[in-house]
């Protein structure tokens, strides 16, 4: 077999094996939300004023800890659960990195540099808030695409809204998970296999985003070659962009993420700073990922700011540490 093409294929069928998990934790804690945690419930949870929301959405990350292969699926859920965007957009921004496992891999891969992990955790909190804050005003719905433009509907198809409204199944059918009036939950048994239930639907439906996001990237590492690197590396400028390129191509999982940028021993500190901190907000999965939940502009959002703020925060840090 030509190497290229197995390089290609072993790429493609690594960061699918790497992330799925991840991806399949993300969509049953998002099914036990949905199922277990009513809306009227969960507002109870969520700070009221901006700051505290800011605040809970980025440190919810050591709570429920999740890589950015399943917070999509999470923070959508959320979302139709009327969570302000405020507290949603920035755990999920924040969460990949601000988490233990995450910080403990960064800790471990930089052997003990308490810089690298502090400098990592106030990059992504001042990028997740900065978004966090451009998004405060937004409603929930608005967000994601179809949003209020299109009726609501369960995961089956169903429209939801009270039987009035839908001319389904009388009001002792109203299905209470979703909020829909045709039954299905009555017909589907137990919460516990509405978890399941939705758990598969979410999963199935995420991955084919994952699979083509895993696509591009093994392209991308066919198509590259090291020596190409070594132009970039002595000139911080360069050097940051190309780890942010990097960052966005490969597509590493964020808690694995800081063991490839520590062996770049030959780029600088900051360039490596920008490929763990790019990596778990904006990548090749998570593109096609924003692309399937929010509607464009958000996405754009999403993708645009993140690397414009990452690429300064990185250059002015690399002026400091001179």
């Amino acid at each position: 077999m030509n190497q290229d093409v197995q390089l290609f294929t072993s790429t493609v069928i690594a960061v699918f094996l790497e992330a799925s998990p991840f991806l399949l934790l993300g969509a049953l804690l998002s099914s036990v939300f949905e199922v277990y945690l009513p809306s009227d419930r969960l507002e109870k949870f969520m700070p009221r004023g901006l700051l505290l929301g800011l605040l809970f959405g980025l440190s919810a990350g050591m709570l429920i800890p999740t890589c950015e292969c399943g917070v999509v699926s999470i923070v959508r859920r959320l979302l139709k659960k009327g969570v302000p965007p405020h507290v949603a957009m920035t755990y999920m921004l924040s969460a990949p990195v601000i988490n233990p496992l995450t910080i403990a891999a960064t800790y471990i891969a930089f052997r003990g540099n308490m810089w690298m992990v502090l400098g990592r955790i106030g990059i992504v909190a001042a990028c997740a808030s900065c978004i966090g804050l451009a998004l405060a005003r937004t409603k929930p719905g608005l967000l994601m695409r179809g949003g209020e433009t299109e009726p609501d509907l369960c995961d089956h198809g169903h429209r939801t809204g009270s039987p009035a409204d839908v001319n389904h199944k009388p009001q002792a059918h109203l299905d209470v998970a979703h909020g829909c009036s045709c039954g299905c939950a009555v017909s589907k048994g137990s919460r516990l296999i509405q978890v399941f239930q939705h758990t598969a639907s979410e999963f199935l439906d995420m991955g084919t985003y994952l699979i083509l996001g895993a696509l591009a990237v093994g392209l991308f590492r066919a198509l590259l070659h090291q020596e190409w690197l070594a132009f970039f590396q002595d000139n911080v400028f360069l050097a940051i962009g190309m780890m942010m390129l990097l960052a966005f191509f490969l597509s590493i999982c964020s808690q694995a993420d800081a063991f490839v940028a520590a062996s770049f021993v030959t780029f600088p500190v900051v360039a490596q700073l920008s490929f763990v901190t790019l990596g778990p907000m904006v990548d090749l999965k998570l593109v096609a990922m924003y692309g399937a939940v929010f509607r464009k502009r958000i996405a754009l959002t999403l993708i645009v700011v993140p690397i414009i703020l990452i690429y300064i925060l990185s250059l002015l840090l690399g002026l400091v540490i001179r």
